[in-house]
């Protein structure tokens, strides 16, 4: 126990380490205080008095808001709401994919079988009247992507940068200071990399969830969510764009807004844990550290360029499920993926798959420094 005390001091004492954490919070902070909508900030308050279904309580209630812009907007965008998910299709997503990837055989057949079995997720947020709720009006799509893509990207991207220092600058401290002769020279001295990765996994979590703190209390606080946190993310007034086309937010089981945002957290901390565990596997299989750092950078390269360039459809899909490519996908978890996915709860099972992999090679990894020779 004091061994791994001594490492994660010796970890937060790395200038490189608080260098970066103090760098990250000072570009959080400028990117939050741009997010800010002043009619995004009156629907938070608007829906303490409201609340977030729509219908006629609802249009009742926005009598009460008074005579203003902002009410006058809100009435106009949430009165006669359609239901968007009333006779919604999903068959046609399979059907536009399968064309535009030019599938066939097992992957045309996953496809299509996972788009079967969302139809009835999407019958379920209907039927709960997931899609009639306010979430952010007219500009939910916008209010959305600024949390989860942006903002919790951003918290993403920094949390797995750090965990790849930390892990990278634990491991080869020894080399870097000359003492990795005195230390490796005897079994128990080569022991230590369990307590670097205890330290290193430890010091990692800490540091995304500090980060994530102070970030989102700051986000919150200069954009109010208000009532909106009961909202669904499945609000008609949220959809997904990309390359393929534009189609409802529609998710494979229900998520209010705050339980969408611990779901979030949930994975990203998961893909936080994944590239730690890389980069002690790489940092114990790589005596340089930043050769190390070099061989990561190129390797999560070619996992976003192979998809583009390999002829082999199933290996492309599958991809898909690796730590880079769930970071890149990140506006798409808990929904259907799009056409980058075959497997429903893909950012789940990419998760725990990924942890289980890299685990298994950071143990052979442990087991083959062992017996390296040190010169």
């Amino acid at each position: 126990m004091n061994i791994i005390k001594h490492e994660i001091k010796k970890i937060i004492m790395f200038p490189a380490i608080i260098g970066f954490v103090l760098l990250s919070l000072s570009l959080n902070i400028v990117v939050v205080a741009t997010m800010q909508n002043s009619y995004a900030n009156f629907i938070a308050d608007a829906s303490r008095i409201t609340g977030v279904n729509l219908g006629t309580d609802f249009n009742e209630s926005i009598g009460t808001l008074g005579a203003n812009t902002y009410a006058d907007m809100l009435r106009v965008q949430t009165q006669n709401r359609q239901d968007v998910l009333y006779s919604y299709n999903t068959r046609y997503l399979a059907d536009v994919i399968v064309e535009w990837l030019e599938l066939s055989g097992l992957s045309e057949r996953l496809m299509r079988n996972k788009y079967e079995r969302f139809q009835y997720a999407a019958y379920a947020r209907q039927a709960a009247g997931d899609s009639m709720t306010l979430y952010f009006a007219e500009i939910t799509a916008w209010r959305h992507e600024a949390l989860f893509e942006i903002t919790m990207g951003l918290l993403l991207f920094q949390g797995a940068v750090l965990a790849t220092l930390i892990m990278l600058l634990s491991i080869g401290y020894e080399s870097n200071a000359k003492t990795e002769l005195v230390v490796y020279s005897t079994k128990v001295g080569r022991n230590i990399n369990r307590h670097k990765l205890i330290a290193g996994v430890a010091v990692s979590f800490v540091a995304y969830i500090l980060l994530a703190a102070i970030t989102l209390a700051l986000y919150f606080m200069l954009n109010p969510m208000g009532g909106t946190w009961g909202s669904s993310v499945s609000s008609g007034f949220n959809f997904i764009r990309d390359g393929m086309m534009t189609r409802p937010f529609v998710t494979w089981h229900s998520f209010t807004v705050f339980e969408y945002l611990l779901a979030s957290i949930g994975i990203s901390v998961g893909l936080v844990l994944c590239f730690a565990l890389m980069a002690y596997a790489i940092g114990l299989l790589i005596k340089n550290s930043y050769v190390g750092f070099l061989v990561i950078i190129a390797l999560k390269g070619v996992l976003l360029l192979l998809p583009s360039y390999s002829p082999f459809m199933m290996l492309n899909l599958t991809i898909t499920k690796t730590p880079i490519c769930l970071v890149i996908l990140r506006g798409q978890w808990f929904t259907d993926g799009g056409a980058n996915v075959i497997w429903p709860n893909f950012e789940i099972v990419g998760v725990i798959g990924s942890l289980v992999v890299l685990a298994i090679i950071s143990l052979w990894s442990v087991s083959r420094f062992k017996v390296r020779n040190l010169v």
